[in-house]
């Protein structure tokens, strides 16, 4: 008797160790191993590509050849994976990415959150499915894509290609060629200064802000949702607008115009020209409305 007591005492000693030992690697985990920092020399252009599964990634053009990253791993049930090439000198490709240690497991709530400081003339490949991308200051080309995070992208130089399913798309100061792409999210441009930039959505709205540049090609599309332009009423531009549903809704002083429209300015098609026309622009929407209005 006293043996089989004293032998369940002794297991219910283990388990009391076994938690303790758990509970405190958890505390430590939680304490700052989660957390990531390092630094890779590199080459002035570099290739960086990034596929998470879920949270933030900021990444910020500088004028260092080095890669800085700091990441933020918040569940014990993931991991960084990183491949620098070539392995010895300054790399010249780097490659981070999300994976869940247990995959028969139930998907993870819990993200990676990361920031890049990056050389500005490095291109980017960014996947990031569930959660917010964010790039500044880069002037090379880029891929971003998410499925139901945001994307927000500004002073960007380079060849742009932004695409996500749920989420909204922001690109501010943008001089390279910009595609943006959305099924249910809204684009929104502001003061862009390329010469290539087409945006297309299913279901969000459009909102361009800014001039034209000379020779620049524009063409934004949406299905159900609406198209804006806003610009001054310097702008040169030749404009295309059409709606088969919606109404094309005109308040810029335009000049020889080659479409009748009604006194209020409403019609479901307008081509006219502002100023010289130095510029191409093309609206369209099925079911939305078109709205040409100035910039003050």
């Amino acid at each position: 008797m006293n043996r089989t007591i004293g032998s369940l005492r002794l297991v219910r000693h283990c388990l009391y160790l076994l938690a303790v030992f758990c509970a405190s690697t958890v505390l430590v985990w939680a304490a700052g191993e989660g957390q990531v920092e390092k630094t890779f020399d590199t080459t002035r252009e570099p290739r960086i590509s990034l596929h998470n599964l879920k949270g933030i990634v900021l990444v910020r053009g500088w004028d260092r050849a080095q890669v800085h990253v700091v990441y933020s791993v918040a569940s014990p049930r993931l991991e960084v994976d990183s491949e620098i090439l070539p392995e010895s000198g300054p790399a010249e490709k780097l490659h981070f990415e999300t994976h869940v240690l247990d995959a028969t497991a139930a998907p993870a709530e819990e993200g990676v959150d990361y920031t890049l400081d990056v050389p500005s003339g490095a291109s980017l490949e960014i996947r990031n499915p569930q959660g917010k991308i964010r790039v500044e200051g880069m002037q090379a080309d880029a891929s971003v894509v998410s499925v139901g995070g945001d994307i927000s992208v500004r002073d960007y130089s380079g060849h742009l290609s932004a695409r996500s399913v749920a989420g909204n798309i922001e690109i501010l100061r943008a001089s390279g060629s910009v595609e943006a792409d959305s099924t249910t999210g809204s684009l929104h441009f502001v003061s862009p200064s390329t010469t290539h930039l087409h945006g297309s959505t299913t279901s969000g709205r459009i909102l361009y802000e800014g001039d034209f540049m000379d020779r620049g090609d524009y063409v934004l599309s949406a299905y159900s949702g609406d198209v804006e332009i806003v610009c001054p009423a310097t702008a040169s531009y030749e404009l295309s607008a059409k709606t088969l549903k919606g109404k094309v809704i005109n308040t810029m002083p335009m000049n020889h115009r080659r479409a009748p429209a009604t006194p209020r300015g409403e019609a479901n098609s307008l081509l006219a020209r502002s100023n010289s026309g130095k510029a191409n622009v093309e609206l369209t929407s099925f079911s939305g409305n078109i709205r040409i209005r100035p910039q003050y």
